[in-house]
This record gives structure tokens, sequence and C-alpha cells, in this order.
């Protein structure tokens, strides 16, 4: 007969074996759900109904932290985190942020803190998703040089993880401006974008450009402005998608129109949003029904964003470039 020692490591081997299989079926599951989730996401992107599309994405956002904590190393499950982050905070908060700027400080202060928290999580995500690439894990607290060489090793394949990392992160920048060490690191942001450009310029309806154009647009020359450069990013990133992209309009008309004090061009632009067709572009319905509720409150708070009785920079050079009267 079996001692009792020997039956006792025996059930302990076999209850050992039945939590790792039920670990390996949970993280199998996991991956299954995963993968039919990612496929799914394109049917969020093409919704019309912008408060389904707002409640459906916070249970999504939960659901994959759920399994991010059975497989934190799945590739896509980092992705759709930093993707799903970043857009909530993009599209839904940072409209709330507008919505009450200049209005209802306490909501307005709820919205801020809110975007930060999101952008937060998106970048922090992001960077996870590419440390699982070795080079880039190695580099990415080192110098500029060596930065921008480790991602060199990305391509074709990591275009989205490069593209919603960047985007994340220079959105956490943005609402960190008063961070030292936040703003230290635009240099290796732009680089990030800089390489997805050079991958494909055409990712996400112009994108990369669409980032740079803002990037350039919102910030003083010393940390990196460029209004020239600004308008000729934003220019492209709409040639792209032929305008139907609506969310390319607006930013330019928040970040480039706004930086150079230009009332006209802001005016336009975001009348011209309004007045499109949100449906033009089915595949991204949601973010052009978005673009248009922001197009609205940009133009209900413009007041905020021009010094009205003074002449812009625009004026000016106009009415320098006017000849002399005899």
């Amino acid at each position: 007969m079996p001692s009792i020692k020997k039956i006792f490591l025996a059930g302990l081997a076999v209850a050992t074996l039945m939590s790792q299989t039920q670990c390996g079926f949970k993280q199998l599951a996991t991956k299954a759900s995963t993968d039919i989730f990612y496929d799914a996401t394109p049917s969020i992107d093409s919704e019309s109904d912008v408060d389904l599309a707002r409640d459906s994405s916070l249970a999504f956002l939960k659901m994959l932290e759920g399994f991010y904590r059975q497989n934190p190393k799945d590739k896509k499950v980092l992705f759709l985190l930093t993707k799903a982050y970043a857009g909530f905070a993009f599209g839904f908060t940072e409209n709330d942020v507008l919505a009450n700027k200049g209005g209802d400080k306490a909501a307005y202060d709820k919205a801020t803190l809110r975007a930060k928290l999101f952008y937060t999580r998106a970048r922090d995500y992001g960077m996870q998703l590419l440390s699982l690439n070795s080079r880039f894990n190695a580099a990415k607290e080192g110098t500029l040089d060596e930065f921008k060489s480790a991602l060199k090793t990305f391509g074709q394949r990591d275009i989205e993880n490069l593209f919603w990392t960047g985007f994340a992160w220079a959105n956490y920048v943005n609402y960190n401006k008063d961070s030292v060490e936040a703003v230290g690191d635009l240099p290796r942001i732009q680089a990030i974008f800089e390489r997805a450009l050079e991958i494909d310029e055409n990712y996400y309806f112009g994108g990369p450009h669409l980032f740079l154009g803002a990037f350039y647009g919102s910030r003083p020359k010393i940390l990196g402005g460029d209004p020239d450069k600004s308008r000729e990013e934003f220019e492209k990133a709409i040639a792209i998608s032929g305008g139907k992209y609506l969310m390319g309009p607006v930013t330019e008309a928040q970040f480039y129109a706004v930086q150079v004090q230009d009332a006209a061009l802001y005016q336009k632009l975001l009348e011209g949003v309004l007045a499109a067709d949100a449906a033009a572009l089915p595949e991204q319905r949601l973010s052009n029904e978005l673009a248009k509720i922001r197009a609205k409150t940009l133009l209900d708070k413009k007041s905020l964003f021009f010094n009205t009785g003074t002449p812009t920079k625009v004026e000016k050079k106009k009415k320098t470039a006017q000849p002399a009267k005899s």
C-alpha cells in the first residue's frame, strides 16, 4: 500500500497540475477574447451614436485591464489598452475639458485630471508594448541618439504601436507642461513620430503628419515650435484623407490658427467641419462625430483663444505688405 506521505505528494502534484492547467486555460481564453476584441474595434470606430460609444468604451477598457492581468505581455492587449485609453481621453475627455473651459471650474478641473489619468495609463501601457522590443527596452533611458537608433528596429508591422504610444505620450506631456521631466521628453516623442512618418506617412489618415502639425503649432520656437512647418504638415494630413477625416481641420484650427492668431482661418476651418458629412468616412464615423462636437465647442469658446481688439499676426503681415499710398 502506498504510504500517506506518497498519497499526499501525489495529490499535491495533481493539484499543482490542475492549477497550472486552469491558468493555461485562462490565458488561452483571454488570448482568444483579445483577438475578438482586436477584430471588433472597427465597430466602435464606425459608431454614429456618440453616447453609446462612450458608455461601451468604458466597459471595454475595464475588460481589457482584466485581460492584461492574465497576459501582461500580450502585444494585442497592450496595444488595445494604449489606443483605447488615449482615444477615449482625446475624443471624449478632452471635449469635456473644452466644454467647461472658462465656465464650470469644478467640472473643468475634474475633466482635466481625468485626461491626465487616462493619458498616463495609455503612455505606460504603450511604453510596455514598445519595451517588448529588447533594443528599445535597453535604449529607452539612454541618450537621444541611442533612442533614435533603437527606433530604427521598428518596421511596418509596428506602425500602430509606435503611433499610438507616441500619441499617448505627447498628450501626456500636453497635460503636464509644468513638469520639467515631462517636457524634456519632447525630443523623444518627436523622434517616434518622425520614425512613424518614415514607415508609413498615410497611417491613420495621415496621422504622423497630423501629429507633427500639432507638435510644431502648439509650442514656442524654443521648444521646437515652427508655424510654417505646422501648416505644411496639417495640409499634408488633410490631403491624405481627402478632407474626410474631420479631426484634421479641427486640430489645425485648435493649434495652428490659435498659435498664429488667425481668427479668420480658425472660423473657416471649424465652420467647414460643421458643414461636412460625418458619414463621408464611415470607418471613422465616431471620430468625425466627435470632431463636429469639438468644432462647435471651439467656435463657442473662440473669445478664449483670440485677443479681440488687437491686430492678429496675419493681419499685421497683410498691413505691412500693402503698398504705401501716394
